[in-house]
């Protein structure tokens, strides 16, 4: 696991995770989250870390592997894992805000640059998105 990660969510599915728990897209997270999906990743968690388990798919006759670990892991308390507050949630909320509204001045800027430039004058040269 790497140095610099605030959160580890440990789920079965991470596309889904990322969206309902941290609202934006898997290839969006942050570099400060770490997704986790492997048991031997589970394992490798560090002691004190900030955990969340998201489970979408829980088996009632066999856990998987991951679950497993997970299950194993959460076992030692708070030893081993920190809960999430919701004051961090509120933080992911605010990292959230901030990159939704860096994406609108962006495209803001890019339209602009297209109305206003050579591409409103030369058709081919316009672009379609």
């Amino acid at each position: 696991m790497s140095e610099g990660v605030r959160l580890y969510i440990v789920t079965d599915d991470p596309a889904k995770a990322s969206l309902d728990v941290l609202g934006c897209f898997l290839s969006e997270v942050p570099s400060f989250i770490r997704i986790v999906t492997d048991a031997a990743d589970v394992s490798g968690i560090p002691p004190g870390s900030r955990c969340l388990g998201y489970w979408c798919a829980w088996n009632g006759r066999r856990l998987s592997d991951a679950q497993l670990a997970w299950e194993e892991l959460r076992s030692f308390g708070d030893r081993r894992i920190e809960g999430v507050s919701e004051d961090f949630f509120s933080r992911i909320d605010e990292w959230n805000a901030k990159r939704r509204q860096a994406e609108s001045d962006r495209l803001a800027s890019i339209v602009a640059e297209y109305q206003g430039g050579a591409a409103a004058e030369n058709p081919q040269k316009q672009r379609w998105f």
